[in-house]
């Protein structure tokens, strides 16, 4: 099912590979500082599907949407979502700066392309330093491709919190 992303003036078109019964239900948004609560329908069944979402600064490279922190059982995930997929086995890394310190992850392609999800310890490094930091300096590689961008994170530890307080118990 079609469906476009406005970032900063800018329309891009996308596929959303959402079953029938997702795509008749709207995801679910509300409002947490300059983060987003969204609540959708999983597509294969079970519990909503419930993040917190956060856009790249305009300055950033058109290919950076954003920032999500995702419920996984009753932890959060970190997420980098992008516009333009990444092949389903590619493992990109992933730079992050904050603080003047910088961290490298090897992210997983988390079907149907554009989110990487990182691993374990970005999540502690949100539950910990990158709460004091207004910013997050990102940089994606793989072969020959560099995604470049800032994406702003003032608000963290309360999008922590709500996160956890909407994600699914069962």
């Amino acid at each position: 099912m079609p469906h476009r992303i406005r970032r900063a003036g800018y329309v891009v078109a996308g596929l959303c590979l959402l079953s029938l019964a997702a795509a008749a239900e709207a995801p679910q948004t509300q409002s947490a500082g300059s983060w987003r609560l969204v609540r959708s329908v999983n597509p294969r069944a079970g519990s909503d599907v419930v993040s917190m979402t956060r856009s790249a600064n305009i300055s950033s490279d058109r290919d950076l949407a954003g920032l999500m922190l995702r419920c996984h059982g009753l932890s959060p995930e970190v997420i980098v979502v992008v516009v333009t997929p990444f092949p389903p086995r590619s493992q990109p890394g992933v730079t992050i700066g904050a603080n003047g310190r910088e961290w490298r992850f090897e992210a997983q392609v988390v079907p149907p392309g554009a989110e990487l999800l990182l691993p374990a310890a970005a999540t502690d490094l949100a539950r910990g330093p990158w709460q004091s930091a207004h910013q997050l300096a990102v940089k994606i590689s793989w072969q020959e491709q560099s995604i470049t961008g800032v994406i702003p994170i003032d608000g963290l530890r309360g999008a922590l919190a709500t996160l956890l307080a909407n994600c699914p118990t069962g």
